[in-house]
Order: structure tokens, then C-alpha cells, then sequence
């Protein structure tokens, strides 16, 4: 008469040792195959622009090639455009007493629209394997070139942004405004009102933006005759964000929801889906008890 085998330690161990090899392949195989996520994906642009770059620089980017990260190769996308422009730079005239612009006669910016499958997300929108910020860093290569660039642009192409619903933590509400200075015009769209915005290192949200004011950036410098001044910047402007968020207080002042502390003169890396840009805490309009 036979009887049933009695599962002893030596069992448990082995079964549970087969299933951490399993589940541990699967892991291995959809990091691999990128079968994790599913996502419905549709074709996004991003523009980048290479400053100071050599003439030749242009003539190795042709419309179709494939465009990589070029720290880890994460695919991007394909070149849809490229243009190219004599680098215009910024110079004081002490005896004039104002900012004139000029351009280089051997150094070019180069402008190159990248396009790939892109998402959003309710943090960032994703193109290729890479999520791009306008005024944010990317380093890229190409068949024959690789240069660190920044995010001009970015274009959903008639896709719209997931929406965000996190409203943040704390027992008040804080009225604020960051300034961001020095920026060109084609980076001031990259600031919506409703934007949530989030602090870059402790990935919390700081608020949801309410207003923006735009400023021409003014420079202090010595007048023609020695005298201190304010003189234009051209092509460049101060971008004012007011946001409203959450934040606590404690023994040594306001902090906002994840730890970022709240601080007239205090700077600041904060991003949003689309943007990305280090700022300072400019002025404290309001904070009181939420309602």
C-alpha cells in the first residue's frame, strides 16, 4: 500500500529556490525586451541645440539617421530637421553703456529636431527611452558626431500631456514665486499656468503653477562714465512663476511637501513634464491654513 510522500524543509527550500528563478528570468527577460510596460505610444519631436559647434558638425546629421543617448545608447529617435546658425553671443560695451550682439565667424548653433515614439506620464513625457526637459541637459551622438546639448523644444504632435491630479501633502498653503533669469525666448513657453511642478532631488511636489510674468533681464554694470547702471541683456528674459502648494511648518521655518525648504533667496531645481531649470525663491506672497 503506498503512502504519501510528507514535504520536509529540504522540499520548501528547493520550491521556493525555483520560484526565485523564475520570477527572476521573467525580470531579466522584460528588462531586456522592455515586455514590462506596455504603452501606447505616438511619434513626439524634441529639438536640441548644439552651441558653438564646428561648421562640419551639421554635415554629419542627415535627415533618417538614428539618434542615442550617449551615456547609456538609450534610443531616441530619428533626425527629422537640422538647422543650422552663426553663434550670436552677448557683449558689454562699457564706453556705450549697453549689451550688442554679434556673431561668431567660426563657431555655429546647430538645431536638430529629433523624432520618436514618445508618452506621457503625470511627471515627464518620454521620447524613445529618454525623457527630455526643455533647458535640460542631454548628451547625444549620431553616426558621426556627439555633443552635449540642450532641450529647446518639445513637441507632442497633437498628443496630449497625462493629466496630473497629485495635489501634495501639508497643513498650509503656500502662495510663492521663483525666479528664473537669463532665458532666451524660445524657452519661455516651456512655463504653462496649471503646470505641477516638482523639485528635482527629492522628486516632491512643489506646487502648481498659477501665473507667469514675463521681465526683460537687466545686468548691473559700470556706465560710461564709471557710474553703476541696469543695462539690457539681449534676446534674454526673466521668467516670474507663481506657484500655490503645500507646505509645513517646523522649529526653523516653511518647508514644502517632501522636505524642500521654503526661503526667500533659496535656489531651486524644479521640473515639470516638459521643463527642467534651476531658479530661486523670490518672494513669499501668502501662507496660511488650508481651508
Amino acid at each position: 500500500m503506498k503512502t504519501k510522500r510528507k514535504f520536509n524543509i529540504v522540499d520548501v527550500i528547493l520550491i521556493a529556490l525555483a520560484v526565485l528563478a523564475a520570477v527572476g528570468v521573467l525580470a531579466l527577460r522584460n528588462r531586456v525586451t522592455g515586455a514590462s510596460v506596455s504603452r501606447a505610444t505616438t511619434p513626439m519631436r524634441c529639438t536640441v541645440e548644439m552651441t558653438w559647434a564646428p561648421a562640419d558638425m551639421a554635415n554629419q546629421m542627415k535627415v533618417g539617421d538614428r539618434v542615442y543617448h550617449s551615456t547609456d545608447s538609450k534610443y531616441i529617435g530619428t533626425v527629422a530637421a537640422v538647422r543650422c546658425a552663426p553663434h550670436k553671443e552677448n557683449s558689454y560695451l562699457p564706453a556705450e553703456g549697453r549689451f550688442v550682439q554679434y556673431e561668431s565667424k567660426d563657431g555655429y548653433d546647430i538645431y536638430l529636431t529629433i523624432e520618436g515614439d514618445g508618452y506621457t506620464t503625470d511627471r515627464d513625457v518620454v521620447i524613445g527611452e529618454v525623457n527630455p526637459k526643455v533647458c535640460g541637459e542631454m548628451a547625444i551622438k549620431g553616426q558621426g558626431f556627439a555633443r552635449m546639448a540642450y532641450v529647446v523644444n518639445l513637441d507632442l504632435m497633437g498628443a496630449e500631456l497625462q493629466k496630473n491630479e497629485d495635489v501634495g501633502n501639508g497643513s498650509l498653503e503656500a502662495v510663492y514665486v521663483v525666479q528664473l533669469t537669463d532665458m532666451r525666448e524660445m524657452l519661455l513657453d516651456g512655463v504653462q499656468v496649471g503646470d505641477k511642478f516638482y523639485e528635482k532631488t527629492s522628486k516632491a511636489l512643489m506646487g502648481e503653477v498659477i501665473d507667469v510674468r514675463i521681465e526683460d533681464h537687466v545686468e548691473t554694470q559700470l556706465g560710461p562714465g564709471g557710474e553703476t547702471i541696469d543695462a539690457k541683456k539681449e534676446n534674454s528674459w526673466d521668467l516670474y512663476v507663481t506657484l500655490r502648494g503645500r507646505a509645513v511648518e517646523k522649529p526653523d521655518g516653511y518647508y514644502l511637501d517632501g522636505g524642500t525648504e521654503l526661503k526667500v533667496g533659496a535656489s531651486v531645481t524644479m521640473n515639470s513634464q516638459r521643463f527642467e531649470r534651476t531658479g530661486v525663491f523670490y518672494a513669499m506672497e501668502s501662507i496660511e491654513g488650508v481651508k
